[in-house]
């Protein structure tokens, strides 16, 4: 287990310059942000993976109502 320490100095913590300037591009940013948030172009029913997904937990539940009956 990690033991941790308590940073108990008053010092005032301040990024760089180049820290700053990193975080300035909005565009990437912007990027980043849109790539996260926007939903992919092929609809979810359209993906032949996530389609062969739904089908296996779909056929998993089925066989699990027919054993408990």
């Amino acid at each position: 287990m990690r033991k941790f320490t308590l940073n108990k100095d008053p010092k005032k913590l301040s990024p760089t310059d180049e820290q700053i300037k990193r975080q300035k591009d909005f565009t990437r940013l912007h990027h980043s942000y849109e790539k996260v948030v926007k939903r992919g172009k092929r609809p979810l029913y359209r993906d032949p993976k996530l389609f062969l997904l739904l089908f296996v937990i779909g056929l998993v539940i089925f066989l699990m109502y027919l054993e408990s009956k």
